[in-house]
């Protein structure tokens, strides 16, 4: 992430904290965003080694089941995203200048979330790690076919059959 994204999270997140009346941030240092799509080797380390010691001390603290965070969860890709923006959010809503919403706010949005975690797990490493099969887009679509859709804007295209008999648009 550069520096304008990062910034650009800041301010996003503080407005969101306005809306839920939370305190905003008062400087740069609340709510840093990791974008592991785009993180180099040369952060990766203190990234993998902050959030590991987080979901470490969360799924204890909060007693979260192995069929939910598995020992082996940072080879998760979905499990991933999702616990380190849950680290995100918690380190912002229990910093120091928050005005006493944002650990209330926190724990709303974690209860959602273990859902989530819930879904990006499918509970196959009980006896060590499965890796999933990766989905890849590789050879699935048709080009000729894309290229013909994405020429259109299809807003006049009336529903289709199977959505009609179902009721929905």
């Amino acid at each position: 992430m550069n520096e304008e994204q990062r910034q650009e999270a800041i301010r996003l997140f503080a407005l969101d904290m306005a809306k839920d009346g939370t305190a905003q941030p008062a400087d740069d240092d609340i709510g840093r965003v990791v974008n592991w799509r785009e993180l180099d080797d040369n952060q990766a380390r203190a990234e993998w080694v902050a959030l590991r010691s987080w979901v470490e001390w969360m799924t204890v603290r909060y007693n979260i089941p192995v069929s939910m965070v598995p020992a082996c969860w940072w080879q998760h890709p979905a499990l991933v995203e999702e616990l380190s923006a849950l680290h995100t959010a918690h380190e912002a809503a229990f910093d120091e200048r928050d005005t006493g919403f944002g650990p209330v706010n926190w724990h709303e949005r974690f209860a959602t979330a273990q859902t989530r975690l819930s879904r990006a797990y499918s509970g196959s490493c009980s006896d060590g790690h499965s890796p999933r099969k990766p989905r890849s887009w590789s050879g699935v679509t048709d080009e000729d076919e894309w290229d013909a859709w994405t020429n259109r804007a299809h807003a006049d295209q009336p529903p289709r059959a199977e959505n009609r008999k179902e009721g929905r648009p």
